[in-house]
């Protein structure tokens, strides 16, 4: 995630107490790190070298995909060229722009799987833990980044421009309302919201567990950083959550327990009623009215 933000300093300290590596900083930038080597760019927000924000203020400026292949991304690249400005970098990354105008870079992915032990809990069966206390999270440290939610006024032609353009797959309809769409096997990377203007509403963080989420929650609000919604557990996607404020913009989340979606075939994407509380939680109360909108 690239972002252009007023203040540098502000959001570098968010994002370090929300649980990244800080791995360099300045006054016209820094950037922030996950164990799997994704990584939080935050510059200022004049900087001519970012994508023009699709909103005002604070905002992601653009988000940068992995690609499995050299050959994939080729291929991906010549088909955008055909109608979209592409520009390339020296190392390899591809630039352009989605139907909302917002920054989309595409590069050949350098991910480094994190291998988390699985959690025990004392409940009936052989994953118990015995003669062993359970583990305590003063803090969060997110393994993985994992998704992002745009509010569009272009989705028919986003929806097209992720779906059909870049391949990614459906796993969810709220229906007149948004789509989750995911690249991988977790249940979304991205979710479109149909709105009359074009913005971010939040990204999203993997942790290991609620224990997790709830460690984050003590540092984050230990530090004066906003709590907005939380703690609860989605319906679309099974994770938990806890939102906070963000100074970069939106909001950000952590979650734990998502659906994983290893076979295409084996799963078949939902349709969900907007009007149905269920839908945007089946327990942690609704949003406040700001998070809606």
């Amino acid at each position: 995630m690239v972002y252009g933000v007023e203040d540098v300093a502000k959001s570098t300290k968010f994002f370090g107490d929300y649980g990244f590596e800080p791995i360099e900083a300045g006054k016209s930038g820094s950037t922030l790190l996950t164990p799997e080597k994704t990584t939080i760019a935050i510059r200022d927000m004049h900087d001519e070298s970012l994508p023009a924000p699709i909103e005002d203020g604070s905002t992601v400026r653009e988000t940068i995909w992995g690609v499995d292949t050299q050959a994939h991304l080729d291929a991906i690249v010549a088909d955008l060229s055909r109608d979209l400005p592409v520009t390339t970098d020296a190392d390899g990354t591809a630039h352009t722009v989605d139907p909302m105008g917002n920054g989309v870079g595409l590069r050949v992915t350098a991910i480094e799987p994190v291998h988390m032990e699985p959690l025990t809990f004392n409940a009936v069966g052989e994953a118990m833990r015995v003669n062993a206390r359970a583990k305590v999270y003063r803090y969060a440290e997110p393994q993985h980044l994992g998704h992002i939610v745009f509010l569009t006024s272009h989705f028919d032609e986003t929806f097209d421009f992720y779906t059909n353009r870049l391949g990614f797959w459906v796993s969810d309809y709220i229906d007149g309302l948004g789509a989750f769409l995911r690249c991988s096997s977790d249940h979304h990377n991205v979710f479109l919201v149909r709105s009359e203007r074009n913005g971010l509403n939040h990204i999203s963080c993997g942790v290991s567990g609620v224990d997790e989420i709830m460690g984050g929650f003590e540092k984050m609000t230990g530090e004066g950083w906003e709590p907005i919604w939380g703690l609860g557990r989605h319906l679309i996607g099974s994770n938990m959550f806890y939102y906070f404020r963000n100074p970069s913009g939106g909001f950000v989340e952590y979650y734990a327990d998502l659906d994983c979606i290893m076979d295409p075939e084996k799963w078949e994407p939902g349709h969900f009623d907007p009007k149905d509380p269920d839908a945007l939680a089946v327990w942690g109360g609704l949003p406040p009215q700001e998070f809606l909108e």
